[in-house]
């Protein structure tokens, strides 16, 4: 075995193709700068740490050579496949799966806030559950782990709705596999979560020890609240 392994999900930072509910309080190009600034703090966590080996998913797939060059070399590539978002991840899980990593971890790429210790007690807790699931606020989930790549857990799924992390944890319960939930972290997809997010990050700089997203903080602090937020 290869030992644990962790992707973080990722798209193409293109204009008009990503964070579009944060419109029109910023635009497209601001959005996607945002985006970028949340992929980069995400990969830097990641790859701070030694628990697993670092993956980034990514699509389009012609954005390969994009990826290449703006990520570090400690994280390697993958292609996330075809689909809706349960096809992508199963895709990644059964890839990763078949080489041999266990446990397997995939992340998404607009929780800015979230901490080692987040990815440190996914780990550690697979060691006593079969799946790993982390909730966001919206219903969702930040996090997913497995021992192996379980298709039941990405099938059926209503994808982008508040039931992602229910309609999950139900799919896991109906196939016997044990299921251990960690802490919440937000995402960030409205203007509401945005202002949210500014006062987390603050708290964040003050808090000792912390991981501070210094990509997004920059942002942050770059653009205006009262005209552009």
């Amino acid at each position: 075995m290869s030992g644990p392994a962790l992707a973080i999900m990722a798209r193409e930072p293109v204009p008009g193709q990503v964070k579009t509910r944060l419109g029109p309080h910023l635009t497209p190009v601001q959005s996607a700068e945002l985006y970028s600034a949340f992929l980069h703090d995400t990969v830097e966590l990641v790859a701070s740490l030694s628990t697993y080996t670092p993956f980034l998913a990514f699509t389009p797939p012609e954005a390969e050579t994009f990826f290449r060059q703006s990520m570090p070399p400690s994280v390697s590539l993958l292609r996330q496949g075809d689909g809706d978002l349960g096809q992508k991840l199963y895709s990644v899980f059964r890839e990763l799966d078949q080489r041999g990593y266990s446990p397997i971890l995939a992340v998404g790429s607009d929780h800015p806030t979230m901490q080692p210790d987040h990815l440190e007690a996914a780990v550690e807790r697979l060691r006593h559950c079969q799946v790993c699931l982390g909730p966001s606020h919206d219903g969702g989930y930040y996090l997913i782990g497995a021992r192996a790549a379980h298709r039941c857990l990405f099938e059926g799924i209503p994808w982008s709705t508040p039931q992602v992390l229910q309609a999950t944890v139900e799919r896991a319960k109906a196939a016997g596999l044990s299921l251990g939930l960690l802490e919440i972290c937000p995402d960030v997809d409205t203007i509401g979560d945005l202002h949210r997010l500014r006062l987390e990050v603050q708290q964040l700089v003050k808090r000792q020890g912390a991981k501070v997203p210094r990509c997004t903080w920059a942002f942050l602090e770059r653009v205006n609240p009262s005209t552009s937020l």
